[in-house]
């Protein structure tokens, strides 16, 4: 679904860091345009659509729905906004592209995606990690067989932002905008991550520990009691018969340089391993020598910006291209769905101290 003109509008839905990585990468793709910016404060979304010469700024969604030029929504809201977003956008027929992770609680992701797929729209998950150049040839390595049968993954992601003085209080951080804490904020990303390598996660024994007690507002310097979890440890079963760790934590000095704090992932198979660390890739074939895996170049010095906008605009290709062809392209919301039910199926492990099942997406929806 186009427009007259051949092209496709967006309206965006909030104007926070990804509306504007969003905005800007769309400035850059062919035949894509941004009609609407729209947010609750509306001298906010003004200053956005002044910004990138949007035409519309408004505080109502309705408004962005029923524009003639919109056919696609981007979702760069609050977790806890996506569901009333998702929903009304799949019911005007508009294409959904959702920013991770798909809702705070796993009845409304089901929701979701049950009313994105009756209504036939494309949709996408913010799930950046997939487009990396360096994760496609990993992708191409494990279908080749070049680490035979997979044994174990071990995935980190760290970064350092509850480490200032004052840890800072802010959406992300509060229970009842965002379900859990670093869990569904970067342990989304690696969740599918390893969904989209090795396939679907059966089983999660989880340790979610909140460090910093307090946190404080820092436009009003009000304190709040942190509920979430800022630093934790999953283990995970998955339906091939590997498994592996997965660790997260907002209180991580190592590689803090690094523009999204440190990144590691390993997998080790029969026949060798792979070790993929922020933005390096290598092979090691066992008793072999080991190669590098081209696909991009190291960033260690490209500032966060630059680092997440480039990954926005990988993103949102194939979305255009979902759209115009007609068929979906992973990750769908129904992705999204999929890590959603790790981290669910984590937070019970986390209070029965047990091996908690994941659900399985064939009984869903």
């Amino acid at each position: 679904m186009v427009n007259e003109q051949g092209n496709i509008g967006f309206g965006i839905f909030g104007y926070g860091f990804m509306a504007s990585a969003h905005l800007e990468a769309l400035q850059s793709l062919p035949g894509t345009r941004a009609m609407a910016v729209c947010g609750p404060r509306l001298e906010r979304a003004q200053e956005m659509a002044a910004r990138f010469n949007v035409p519309l700024a408004t505080g109502e969604p309705a408004a962005v729905l029923n524009h003639p030029h919109v056919q696609a929504v981007i979702v760069d809201t609050p977790d806890d906004s996506h569901y009333q977003l998702v929903m009304a956008a799949a019911g005007q027929q508009k294409h959904v592209f959702c920013e991770k992770p798909l809702a705070p609680d796993i009845a409304q992701a089901r929701e979701m995606v049950a009313a994105v797929e009756r209504a036939g729209v494309r949709s996408m998950m913010g799930f950046s990690t997939r487009f990396s150049p360096v994760i496609r040839r990993v992708k191409g390595l494990l279908e080749e067989g070049a680490l035979g049968r997979p044994f174990h993954v071990h995935a980190q992601a760290f970064n350092a932002g509850l480490l200032a003085s004052p840890p800072r209080w802010s959406w992300r951080t509060d229970k009842a905008r965002a379900g859990t804490g670093i869990l569904g904020d970067l342990g989304s990303h690696l969740i599918d991550l390893n969904h989209y390598l090795l396939g679907p996660t059966t089983e999660v024994m989880a340790s979610l520990r909140t460090f910093v007690p307090e946190l404080v507002d820092p436009q009003t310097g009000e304190r709040h009691r942190h509920q979430v979890d800022d630093d934790t440890v999953l283990l995970l079963r998955f339906a091939g018969g590997l498994h592996g760790s997965l660790a997260l934590s907002r209180l991580g000095s190592v590689h803090m340089d690094y523009p999204i704090g440190r990144r590691h992932y390993l997998i080790d198979g029969s026949k060798g391993g792979l070790l993929w660390e922020n933005g390096v890739a290598t092979l090691h074939p066992y008793k072999g020598q080991t190669v590098r895996i081209e696909g991009e170049p190291p960033l260690w010095e490209v500032d966060h910006h630059t680092f997440i906008t480039g990954w926005a605009r990988q993103n949102l290709e194939p979305f255009v291209a979902a759209i115009r062809s007609g068929h979906d392209q992973a990750p769908t919301l129904r992705d999204g769905l999929m890590a959603q039910e790790v981290i669910e199926a984590a937070t019970r492990s986390a209070s029965s101290g047990r091996w908690e099942q994941v659900s399985d997406l064939r009984s869903q929806v």
